[in-house]
């Protein structure tokens, strides 16, 4: 692409982000991709909807409660806490504490926050994306890879600005394991800490990646310890010995960890409370994200678990497969943390669909009957229509949280302030 023609695509991502990503699947350049698909995010992050009692509308608060004031000497000294994890108050991580500092402090306006985070967001997206495809942009598609792919780009892309520390910190581990198992680079390492300075939760998350790694050829361990995962469970005293002592950690233990019996009764109590909300909501809602990762997901792990298990070649699947078991197998030992083993299974089921888009563009390779190819198409085609209710989740999340104007002048959204309307609200107005 010349300069004059990346020229004209600034432009139309100005006056419609919308228009200008559906001029981007045309486009098979990487570089191109990886700068456009950064620049919508941002536009994107730009155009938030800030709903009350969300995450993003508490980063957005936080922000402008604790930062707007800030001086340089109070960031430096909060920075120390952040880094050494004994910060109780405010920012827990580095990547949110830098996020709210530069946006509230420095430029007095801490809406900015989820701009920033956009891009930041969206480098590591595209480039998780980019990686995955190596080698298969320009390569037709059929309409079942098409579907994969499609769900891969949607679940916690542009919902991930919500929870911003989380699930960006997902992509960055992703981007660097799978960029460190492909090439075997340092700066995948870096990048692979980077993830927990954008969420203190991927030391955990780190631990089954270094396992699952340096395990990924023991194939039948592997698979016999994520079936045995499936019937036990540990209690919080198993770990409660080897967990380090913070002020942040211990926080975060008394908030989210069962480790009394009357812990047992209260999350009992939120439990229930939580599975009444979502009787009130539609199916998709209540029920799409739960079936996807406790059902959906298993049942394409199995199916890929059988070709783990036989003689591959292709390392790239194998570290893939390894990887998104034995961090799901992880996820259903710790049931003493609920959010903890909601997200472990989430960052999971990224690394089971990769591993299902990667298994399928390197088919021809298996040397399988056609036969055996259409039991696999079946078999993805069932996935994929299992999958129809988080997809229709993650559509109504987008319309929820993104501005009517990210469809055309996104600058409107940002003159509007608090008087945005998202496009779920802007769909009802023309309704009525």
């Amino acid at each position: 692409m010349n300069r004059n023609q990346k020229g004209y695509l600034i432009l139309l991502f100005l006056v419609s982000p919308f228009l200008g990503v559906i001029k981007l699947f045309k486009i098979k350049d990487e570089k191109t991709l990886t700068f456009f698909g950064t620049l919508f995010f941002g536009l994107v992050g730009s155009v938030f909807v800030y709903l009350e009692g969300t995450d993003g509308h508490s980063h957005m608060m936080n922000a402008k409660a604790r930062y707007l004031n800030m001086s340089f000497s109070e960031f430096f000294t909060q920075s120390y806490d952040v880094i050494t994890f004994n910060a109780v108050e405010g920012a827990a991580d580095f990547y949110i504490h830098i996020l709210s500092y530069l946006s509230a402090s420095v430029l007095q306006t801490p809406e900015l926050i989820h701009a920033f985070g956009g891009f930041i967001l969206g480098y590591f997206f595209t480039k998780s994306v980019l990686l995955l495809l190596k080698g298969n942009l320009k390569t037709k598609k059929s309409t079942i890879l098409i579907g994969f792919i499609t769900l891969f780009m949607l679940i916690k892309s542009i919902e991930a600005l919500n929870s911003l520390r989380m699930w960006t910190g997902m992509w960055v581990l992703f981007y660097g394991s799978y960029g460190w198992a492909v090439y075997k680079k340092k700066i995948y390492l870096y990048i692979i800490l980077f993830s927990i300075l954008v969420h203190f939760a991927y030391i955990i998350v780190l631990i089954p990646l270094i396992i699952s790694f340096l395990f990924q050829n023991f194939k039948k361990t592997i698979i016999i310890f994520y079936l045995f995962s499936f019937f036990t469970t540990f209690s919080f005293s198993f770990f409660e010995s080897v967990i380090p002592k913070s002020d942040l950690i211990e926080s975060k233990q008394n908030t989210y960890a069962i480790d009394n019996e009357d812990k047992v009764k209260r999350f009992e109590e939120m439990k229930t409370n939580y599975k009444s909300v979502l009787n009130q909501s539609n199916f998709y809602k209540a029920y799409g994200p739960s079936l996807y990762t406790t059902y959906s997901i298993v049942f394409l792990s199995f199916l890929l678990s059988f070709f783990y298990l036989k003689e591959t070649k292709d390392n790239n699947f194998k570290f893939l497969i390894a990887t998104g078991i034995v961090i799901y197998a992880t996820s259903n030992l710790i049931n003493f943390a609920p959010e903890l083993q909601g997200r472990l299974k989430i960052i999971a089921s990224t690394f089971i669909l990769a591993a299902a888009i990667r298994f399928y563009l390197t088919l021809k390779y298996y040397q399988l009957s056609a036969k055996s190819i259409r039991i696999i198409n079946i078999i993805y085609i069932i996935f994929l229509i299992s999958a129809i209710p988080v997809f229709l989740f993650q559509i109504s999340d987008l319309f929820q949280n993104t501005s009517f104007f990210i469809l055309l002048f996104p600058q409107i959204s940002w003159l509007l302030g608090d008087n945005d309307i998202s496009i779920r609200q802007a769909i009802e107005l023309f309704i009525d």
